[in-house]
């Protein structure tokens, strides 16, 4: 195996881990943790900033990702409308839908190993050489980038909000 081959089997591993303990936290009843949705909110809109900024010359890049924040938002609010709050003695817990957080994961995950395990390595042959964008400058990584964080961002403002207006 080139080096090259063996950083894309690790990131590929990581990746993998990732999704698995991302789908692991999407299943079931889960604590309501105001600071922990705020961070991630954080999170995901810094870099999505930083996406934007790197794409700024690049229209078709920045279509992708707005198309992907927009298009995030009317599932944020069907994951919504179908997840169910409880307050226990325990403290506040929700139940998000299930399919619409992995599947969304599952998506930009398999874009990203896609990207990482099948056309990276092909860009260092002979014929493919400068053929294929780097790994986020494609309009396609970014949609599915952008879906995720319209999603996850308006999702977790949604669920503060009506948590505070349920008590049950």
């Amino acid at each position: 195996m080139n080096p090259n081959q063996i950083i894309a089997v690790l990131v590929g591993c990581f990746i993998a881990w990732r999704l698995y303990t991302r789908m692991r936290r999407n299943i079931g009843r889960q604590a309501l943790r105001p600071t922990a949705m705020v961070v991630r909110i954080v999170i995901l809109s810094l870099l999505t900033i930083v996406l934007a900024a790197f794409s700024l010359f690049n229209p078709r890049l920045l279509i992708g990702l707005g198309s992907g924040l927009v298009l995030g938002l009317p599932l944020a609010w069907w994951g919504l409308a179908t997840t169910k709050l409880e307050t226990t003695p325990e403290g506040k817990f929700y139940t998000p839908n299930v399919y619409l957080g992995v599947g969304l994961t599952v998506l930009l995950a398999a874009r990203v190993l896609y990207r990482v395990l099948v056309v990276m390595p092909n860009m260092h042959n002979a014929g493919n050489a400068g053929t294929q964008p780097p790994l986020m400058q494609s309009p396609l990584s970014l949609f599915a980038f952008g879906l995720l964080a319209g999603y996850y961002i308006a999702y977790y403002i949604g669920v503060m909000i009506r948590s505070r207006s349920t008590t049950a």
